[in-house]
């Protein structure tokens, strides 16, 4: 019977016991030689998961305590089990109590007096304790040879401003001051969140990723000044540019967000291949807010929203650029058609006539056009441990065929002619597009 030691390669107290046993035992047998085997020697223990049994059956394998490496003699049935009547209590004994263990099915803990254990079910003389939600996870994890992926990142984003569109000119001298490709906005931020499932045999896998973007907003105001202000040629909702007033202020907001589902083929060891559904909203909405002080204050509200509901397929490519010993880039671009769900809402707003005027009018034209959605991002990647890393990079996103609403203020009659009984009036067109770039900051983890 060996001896353990422990790392020190001192002998410990219950080690001591079993040496003066061995030495007593080696007066009766002289083919037992007594030897003794440092703690390195072991080897890793087996795990605690493993099956145990008595009667004939192998039992359980060591276990570490403390800093001592315990195990039980085959041959002896070993202090460990329980006098159960020759039925399967597999355990130990720490201190004065039996800490029963896990049979092979996963199931336990094992309970003295069951003959066996299955998954969720009851023993045909006892009960055993079912698995654990999480064991169960663990098992099909197991099974499917999957590797599952989790990345979560904060993104800090800007979108370009609207195309050309001159909205609000001087009276006098007809010098256009604020003009759609002028409303830049300050950066909005949002999260992303990506969960991948591959298979570790053929790096094939699924991608799923949720991103959101809002709260972008550029605000132009119009402080009084001599030279009165007047809405551009040719005008809001059938309003003439001759209307003059002395202050106001202009609007547009926006936000994004997007749902995708992707299959991954692997090419090699550094290009992975993409396709998949994407669904895509752009909304944005326009005001402008005037007011005209005379003989009787003066206010007009005009404002048009608009919303992109995009579906289309997407294929894409996902490529590690470079590896450093401590670092990687990696980059994916994706490109794709869609079926674009329009709508646009507009509403006039006046008391120039002395009492509150509204006029509103709703375009939904399903669909309204093809458009085309392009995504490129860099990505630098750097390991913390073997499962977790840091990630920063950049993002990009390009939409083009969607509506805005300030290409759509010279489309719609909301304002009637004096006297007038014509119903109001709308159209959409589609002739805008955004580019929306962000820095991407997150965590990626592995199991």
């Amino acid at each position: 019977m060996p001896v353990r030691m422990n790392a020190t390669r001192h002998i410990g107290c219950g080690s001591l016991v079993t040496l003066v046993g061995a030495v007593l035992a080696s007066g009766w047998s002289s083919s037992a030689h007594l030897h003794a085997e440092p703690f390195e020697a072991i080897g890793a223990p087996p795990s605690v998961l493993a099956p145990a049994n008595v009667s004939g059956r192998s039992l359980g394998g060591a276990r570490v305590l403390g800093d001592r490496v315990v195990e039980a003699d085959a041959a002896t049935g070993g202090a460990w089990a329980a006098d159960d009547g020759g039925q399967a209590g597999a355990g130990e004994v720490v201190g004065d109590s039996f800490v029963p263990c896990f049979d092979a099915n996963g199931c336990g803990p094992g309970c003295v007096g069951c003959s066996q254990c299955s998954d969720g079910g009851c023993c045909a003389d006892g009960f055993c304790d079912p698995p654990g939600l999480l064991q169960y996870f663990q098992k099909w994890h197991d099974k499917g040879n999957a590797c599952w992926v989790g990345r979560v990142d904060a993104l800090i984003g800007w979108r370009n401003a609207p195309p050309d569109r001159p909205l609000v000119e001087t009276g006098l001298n007809t010098l256009p001051v604020v003009n759609a490709n002028g409303m830049d906005s300050p950066a909005a931020g949002g999260p992303r969140v990506s969960v991948f499932r591959f298979n570790k045999c053929n790096g094939t896998g699924w991608e799923t990723t949720y991103l959101q973007l809002a709260n972008w907003r550029s605000q132009r105001p119009l402080a009084a000044q001599s030279q009165k202000y007047a809405l551009a040629p040719p005008g809001f909702y059938g309003n003439s540019n001759t209307q003059n007033f002395d202050t106001g202020n202009a609007n547009l907001g926006s936000r994004l967000q997007s749902l995708e589902v992707n299959r991954h083929w692997c090419h090699g060891d550094h290009v992975r291949f993409l396709a998949g559904f994407r669904w895509i909203e752009w909304q944005e909405y326009f005001s402008l807010t005037d007011t005209f002080n005379g003989q009787q204050v003066i206010t007009d509200y005009y404002n048009t929203g608009c919303t992109n509901s995009l579906y289309g397929g997407q294929i894409g490519l996902d490529a590690i650029l470079l590896t450093l010993p401590w670092m990687r880039f990696d980059s994916v671009i994706k490109a794709g058609a869609y079926y674009n769900n329009g709508v646009q809402s507009s509403l006039y707003q006046s008391n120039s006539t002395g009492s509150l005027i509204s006029q509103a009018v709703t375009i939904n034209q399903s669909p309204l056009s093809c458009a085309f959605v392009g995504e490129v991002g860099f990505t630098g990647v750097v390991p913390v441990t073997d499962w977790l890393d840091v990630r920063i990079g950049y993002f990009g996103l390009w939409l083009s065929g969607i509506a805005q609403p300030t290409q759509q203020l010279s489309g719609q009659v909301l304002t009637q002619p004096a006297g007038g009984t014509d119903p109001t009036s709308g159209t959409i067109n589609a002739n805008g597009g955004v580019l929306v770039q962000a820095v991407t900051l997150g965590l990626e983890g592995r199991w």
